[in-house]
């Protein structure tokens, strides 16, 4: 942004390579030529970087992508913002490899989770696209905004940092070594990138920028070049040079371009008007190249479009998209057949060569869902407003004792059988044992019409299994919180070999063919268990994160749909904290829940969890009184799940139970 602050592997294989080569080789569209064979500038470039160039060429001039950039510790926070605010996903994902600490926004700590979050959404269909606010290479990691992006060189300075050999220019080798090495993650996942290195260099706002002249701020992104493509090997990266909107007290444009053989893409960044001479010249110093949008505040309308029709992206900056769009223009850009979203498949099976789950309706997150998961996902969509799924939890020590007393009270069978595979010391049972108990009742819950519920209440990974129940809730160190979330680490390992005993329950339900309502490590914004209440990149949301990885990508859990489940948010020092905070992001979330105390609450609940979620179907857990009928009456919830022996008062809870079953819009077992 100009002078304000800014703050696993992808299962892409020879065959898909092979796939996206001879999409490529067809017209992508019917009813136009093929468009002209465009090289990248690097002559080494991967299939899936020459593939990703001829896509943008093709809608130049006919159609444009929609934009989001996220900063770096909100991970895809604003991407799925766009998406609350128009129902659309961005086609474009932005990202930002940060420079500052800690929780900061911008923090260096969030870069294995946005690299992580990259693949996800290049397999989910968005073109990805990354700058870096680097550091000053007379400073080392983490910096501050001010005092060091926004720093200054001498001219020695800058003259040592362009002269190879030097201590500066060796520092800067070391810096953006480390940048390289995240990008490489992304190569070997074949994910192409549209890299745009120090961005607005024409500006001297930053320190790299507003150098005129063929030893000026060109040079360095020619040495960075040089740096990624000769040196690293790094034959996955558009290039994408970037200046912003000029005004008469800067040097021109054209004196900051490093040449045509080290740009691949010409872009603009423009915070305000968007005049036609920006335009224009734009296209005139790109000399057929094409050109985008690197970043806007206000999206351009669409009659902006309809006069400038060859960007072939806009990137809207971070939460701009809220601040700066009213939600009514926001929605018309979204809207207009020019603009491409990630919905369209004009923006994506070009791409991919398949379209991806969000253009197929209501598709579960993993990528290899079986048969029963993606049916149990539209059943659960296909309540929502219309119904709502009954639900029972049970306890280990009593594989169907609360479901039989729901039985016993109203004659009726819960929709859904609801159990916990976290087995505690004070159930006095062997955790395979009792595991293999609730294995065996959920394949005849599910042969007998339900839909099978199964949560982890997870023994701290310092543990040996079963561990007390009080250990759950006992915090571990930021030391140890650390090590969990290092792959090498002792601990990291202890958690992987509990995870993968884990996944055997799993895996023999899904063998079994019975499709799991999944909801791991709960209430993820309380101060209640041990993996909760940690924000941040590397906090609560970074472990669920790593579960799904785990259990989808290592241990090959196909059958589950993944429920990011929370506590109600509440207010002062003492509360749970708010969603935002703790939520993993759309793409690990089939589904989200929140367990309440109360359902009489003035608040809606099930409002402020399907906003987070994107509109994806919502559940909720009853650990309090039983709520009436009326409770669930023009809401969102597809489901309820009571806890085991919620109450203590059995006639009470009787009556209460009966009229909520007997209500016909709470649906039981059929």
């Amino acid at each position: 942004m100009g002078r304000a602050p800014k703050t696993f592997s992808f299962l892409c294989r020879t065959s898909v390579l092979v796939f996206v080569v001879i999409l490529f080789a067809l017209p992508l569209f019917a009813q136009s030529a093929a468009p002209p064979a465009i090289n990248p500038v690097n002559p080494h470039a991967s299939p899936e970087a020459r593939a990703l160039l001829k896509y943008l060429y093709s809608i130049s001039g006919k159609y444009t992508l929609a934009g989001q950039h996220n900063y770096p510790n909100h991970i895809s926070r604003w991407t799925d913002r766009a998406y609350d605010l128009t129902g659309k996903y961005p086609a474009l994902f932005g990202q930002d490899f940060g420079f500052a600490g800690g929780d900061d926004k911008d923090s260096v700590d969030a870069r294995p989770a946005l690299v992580q979050e990259a693949e996800r959404q290049y397999r989910n269909g968005a073109v990805v696209t990354l700058t870096w606010h680097a550091v000053r290479p007379t400073d080392d990691e983490p910096v501050t905004f001010h005092d060091s992006v926004q720093g200054h060189l001498s001219d020695f300075e800058w003259n040592e940092l362009l002269t190879p050999g030097t201590d500066l220019y060796n520092r800067w080798c070391a810096q953006v070594d480390v940048i390289a090495g995240y990008l490489k993650e992304l190569r070997d996942a074949h994910v192409p990138v549209l890299f745009r290195p120090y961005h607005e260099m024409n500006g001297g706002w930053f320190w790299w920028g507003g150098r005129p002249g063929p030893k000026g701020s060109a040079a360095l992104y020619r040495q960075l070049y040089d740096r990624f493509v000769n040196y690293h090997k790094l034959d996955n990266l558009i290039w994408v040079w970037n200046v912003n909107s000029p005004n008469p007290t800067m040097v021109p444009i054209p004196e900051y371009f490093p040449g045509a053989q080290y740009a691949d893409l010409l872009s603009e960044d423009i915070y305000g008007k968007f005049e036609q001479n920006y335009y224009d010249d734009m296209l005139t110093l790109a000399n057929g190249k094409v050109i985008a949008l690197g970043e806007v505040g206000a999206a351009p309308a669409p009659e902006v479009l309809a006069q400038q029709p060859k960007w072939t992206y806009f990137m809207v900056w971070s939460d701009l998209v809220e601040v700066l769009n009213p939600l009514a223009k926001l929605q018309a850009v979204y809207n207009d057949p020019q603009v491409l979203t990630r919905e369209n498949p004009l923006a994506l099976k070009s791409i991919l060569g398949e379209a991806p789950a969000a253009a197929q309706g209501f598709e579960p997150i993993t990528p290899h869902a079986t048969p029963e998961a993606k049916a149990l996902l539209a059943q659960l969509y296909s309540a929502a407003g219309q119904k709502v799924f009954s639900g029972q939890g049970n306890s280990p020590k009593d594989v169907t004792g609360s479901t039989d007393d729901i039985f016993q009270a109203t004659t009726k069978y819960p929709a859904i059988y609801g159990e916990d595979l976290g087995i505690t010391k004070e159930s006095g049972m062997v955790v395979t044992t009792a595991r293999t108990a609730i294995v065996e009742e959920a394949q005849q819950e599910y042969q007998n019409h339900a839909i099978v519920s199964l949560a982890w209440n997870a023994a701290k990974p310092t543990e040996d299994e079963p561990a007390s129940a009080d250990h759950a809730q006992s915090l571990m160190s930021d030391f140890e919180w650390n090590e969990l979330l290092m792959p090498g680490t002792h601990l990291y390992q202890r958690w992987c070999d509990q995870v993968d005993l884990l996944a055997k329950s799993l895996k023999a339900l899904q063998d079994a063919h019975v499709p799991v309502l999944w909801r791991p490590y709960p209430e993820a914004n309380s101060k209640k268990f041990w993996w909760a209440g940690r924000k941040g990149s590397h906090g609560s949301a970074a472990l669920y994160r790593q579960l799904f990885d785990r259990l989808v990508n290592h241990d090959g859990v196909n059958n589950l749909i993944w429920v990011w489940d929370a506590a109600a948010p509440g207010f002062g020092g003492t509360g749970n904290g708010s969603y935002n905070d703790f939520f993993p992001g759309l793409l690990y979330v089939d589904a989200l829940a929140v367990d309440l105390d109360d359902m009489g609450s003035r608040f809606r609940n099930d409002n402020f969890l399907s906003l987070i979620g994107g509109n994806k179907v919502v559940g909720v857990g009853l650990n309090g009184k039983i709520p009436t009928p009326e409770a669930f009456a023009q809401t969102k919830w597809s489901w309820f799940l009571v806890a085991p022996q919620a109450e203590a008062s059995a006639p009470e809870r009787t009556e209460q139970l009966r009229k909520l079953y007997d209500d016909p819009y709470i649906t039981s077992r059929q």
